[in-house]
């Protein structure tokens, strides 16, 4: 018999924890922009609530033409701004004038075009 509850006890308290964690929200967040030369053709955010969203060629197997915009949950401020190994020089100079995402954010960029797709790439 007490074999029998202690078979018991371990299961319930193995479902308590395998059932309805919840997922903490993230404490920094990245915005890819991706392009074509000097040309914006796609762009993934997540979300600070967890949402992920993109348009256009948001591919995560062409990071090297992306550039990464790093925000903080707590203040929306940029973090840091990357440029993947294959991004134009002309992009890496006009990056923050162009997009008008280098300030508090994470936004999409100045004239994205949508539609806004649910997860982080379109692959």
């Amino acid at each position: 018999m007490n074999k029998l509850l202690a078979m018991v006890a371990g299961v319930v308290v193995t479902s308590a924890f395998a059932v309805g964690e919840a997922q903490a929200l993230p404490t920094q967040v990245v915005s890819y922009v991706f392009y074509s030369g000097t040309q914006a053709i796609g762009q993934s955010i997540r979300f600070c609530n967890g949402v992920a969203q993109h348009w256009g060629t948001a591919q995560s197997n062409n990071l090297a033409n992306a550039v990464a915009v790093t925000y903080s949950c707590d203040s929306n401020d940029v973090k840091s701004v990357g440029y993947g190994a294959n991004v134009d020089p002309w992009v890496r100079q006009n990056f923050c004038a162009e997009t008008n995402i280098c300030a508090p954010g994470p936004e999409w960029i100045t004239g994205a075009p949508g539609p806004f797709e649910s997860g982080l790439y379109s692959n």
